[in-house]
């Protein structure tokens, strides 16, 4: 799988975020997802109008001041704003995306949120610019299934999160109940369609990475195919 077919669409999501891509995205999308009321109203309007989450790995997981934090598929820092508010000035959070408009977005949107303690940095999250054992939590929000090897990632993850550190993220996986066949072209991977796994399959991948108490925490109805469904996992990296 190309990098360039995902490049090419996020970097037009980054430059059109009213465009219909035909998947929801913007503020009724993070209401849909139980975003607090608190984060609609201290982040600017028009950052939210990037939310294309696909689920909402903050409501499993416990967010502590002074923690650091890593938002792998960053995207234009929709989350990021959102982990900002939630470590508060003494904790730091990370933005990694390979999109470069996306990475100018990210940094235009903290910057308008008035948020000082986020760093975006453009890479791959099958090769990330982060220090080993570097951060408490990672989180993700419809960007793991866009990886050719999911194995890297995790590994990645494992790598640079502390020992006792915690995986929260939301993701496209098969729907289980629709098991339709998907081609494999580079504009369904890109949509979030081609590049999704099995919900057990995504687990013992997680497993084999390190991690523990890997578990799938829910299920919504975010749909970006009629064989794909939202879902948010959590793990953790033993002591």
């Amino acid at each position: 799988m190309s990098n360039s077919s995902i490049i090419d669409l996020y970097t037009d999501l980054a430059n059109n975020p009213d465009k219909d891509f035909g998947w929801n995205k913007g503020l009724q999308n993070a209401l849909n997802h139980g975003y607090k009321d608190e984060w609609i109203k201290n982040i600017p309007k028009q950052v939210w109008a990037y939310c294309a989450a696909v689920g909402n790995p903050f409501e499993v997981g416990e967010f502590q001041p002074g923690d650091s934090v890593l938002d792998i598929g960053c995207g234009a820092g929709v989350d990021l704003c959102v982990a900002s508010l939630l470590v508060g000035e003494n904790g730091k959070v990370f933005g990694v995306d390979i999109t470069p408009a996306m990475v100018e977005k990210a940094r235009k949107n903290a910057n308008q949120a008035g948020l000082s303690n986020i760093t975006v940095y453009e890479g791959s999250m099958e090769n990330l610019p982060i220090e080993n054992n570097s951060v408490n939590i990672v989180i993700s929000n419809g960007a793991i299934n866009l990886a050719s090897s999911k194995e890297a990632v995790f590994s990645e993850i494992f790598r640079v999160l502390v020992n006792g550190g915690h995986l929260y993220f939301s993701d496209m996986i098969k729907d289980e109940n629709n098991l339709e066949t998907t081609c494999c072209n580079n504009e369904s991977w890109a949509d979030c369609v081609a590049g999704t796994l099995r919900s057990d399959d995504l687990i013992q991948i997680m497993e084999k990475a390190g991690f523990v108490e890997v578990k799938r925490s829910s299920i919504n109805n975010y749909k970006t195919s009629r064989s794909t469904i939202g879902a948010t996992f959590t793990a953790l990296k033993g002591e």
